[in-house]
């Protein structure tokens, strides 16, 4: 008892310090922000004495609405990143496996739900006609998850558990990982293109709350991943098949003693894992307003990143790594350049590490 009690003291303290960071962090940007707005507004008074009221308030709303609005950004993003993080957590719970075709799972489902909806004519690699589907976006997301969860259970058969049979090293497996990544983004270049493409054509309507904006896909897209990842807390904590998967993910040998049949619990995680990562391939594509084929491959360093922040093995970890991970990426561009925000997030879950080495939510364990 005592030892669940300190855990959770030293969780809630780095949850603390981190919202303590960022808190720091925003009062410095809005005050930042709110000397040059003064600057702007003695220009302006000095150039032109009508407009000084006008200016002052645009100036100060403006740098106001800023940081505001990427914290915003920042939730909705991490939301959506913790639909793909929470399966690359599970695999790695159950297997050890570090699985650096991930990405391509996100990537696959967005591509497959822009081949099912497009209007325009599309090709099959192999196949010289080509032809249009153009099924309604919410039938083809549907279709593109389902399929990309079965593409999971084929992994796990015919791929995995023939290596686990036969003793494969994990070093080993995730070189084949590394080695199916690169196969599978090179198969999505060949057949969709390197271009952009869009799931839908459809303007995203932004909705104005008045201190910050949010876009309706942007905010259905929030409610579905909430729902899923709901859906996904219930499954492992009240369903027998979710405890049977902590129990792998704690101890595969002492779970098989018990009577769990680890080899089946594994492909279900492979199964929803890959399900998962569909879904959040298809709800990025709306919220990034489209997608390529190298999309979950440039998304893979920040989900290895909130995985290994919110406690290797964790499936609720890496839904708070994932938050983090959001969050300070996009905090990030108010006084850097958006170019160096996956920089800023890796350096943040450096120093988070330094503090506690087995992540937020991670337990420590004795070595030797």
């Amino acid at each position: 008892m005592t030892t669940t009690i300190d855990r959770r003291v030293i969780v809630r303290a780095i949850v603390v310090f981190l919202l303590a960071a960022t808190a720091i962090t925003l009062v410095s940007v809005i005050m930042s922000d709110s000397a040059q707005a003064t600057d702007a507004a003695a220009q302006v008074v000095a150039a032109d004495t009508s407009g000084d009221e006008i200016a002052t308030t645009d100036a100060t709303g403006t740098g106001q609405i800023r940081w505001l609005q990427q914290l915003v950004n920042g939730l909705a993003f991490g939301t959506l990143l913790a639909l793909a993080s929470v399966g690359l957590s599970l695999i790695y719970g159950t297997t050890g496996l570090s699985n650096f075709a991930h990405g391509e799972q996100v990537s696959f489902g967005a591509i497959l739900c822009y081949f099912l909806v497009t209007p325009q004519d599309i090709t099959i690699p192999f196949v010289p006609t080509s032809f249009n589907i153009g099924l309604p976006l919410v039938v083809g997301a549907i279709i593109a998850i389902a399929v990309s969860a079965g593409t999971g259970w084929l992994q796990d058969k015919f791929l995995w558990a023939p290596l686990r049979r036969r003793g494969v090293a994990m070093v080993q497996q995730m070189i084949v990982s590394i080695g199916l990544s690169l196969a599978l983004l090179n198969f999505i270049q060949w057949w969709i293109g390197g271009g952009r493409v869009r799931l839908t054509i459809a303007i995203d309507e932004s909705i104005d709350l008045g201190v910050f904006s949010i876009g309706r896909q942007t905010l259905i897209s929030l409610v579905i991943a909430l729902a899923c990842l709901g859906g996904v807390s219930w499954f492992l904590l009240r369903t027998r098949l979710g405890r049977a998967t902590r129990a792998v993910s704690d101890n595969p040998a002492l779970a098989s003693a018990s009577g769990i049949q680890v080899s089946k619990i594994i492909r279900l995680v492979w199964v929803l894992a890959a399900g998962l990562a569909g879904l959040g391939g298809v709800l990025l594509a709306l919220y990034d307003n489209g997608t390529a084929f190298d999309a979950g491959a440039r998304l893979l360093m920040l989900m290895f990143a909130a995985v290994t922040l919110g406690g290797l093995g964790q499936a609720f970890g890496a839904l708070v790594g994932s938050l983090v991970i959001g969050v300070v990426a996009e905090m990030s561009t108010l006084w850097l350049p958006a170019d160096l925000k996956v920089a800023t997030a890796l350096v943040i879950l450096i120093l988070v590490l330094l503090v506690r080495p087995q992540g937020i939510l991670g337990r420590a364990e004795r070595v030797g």
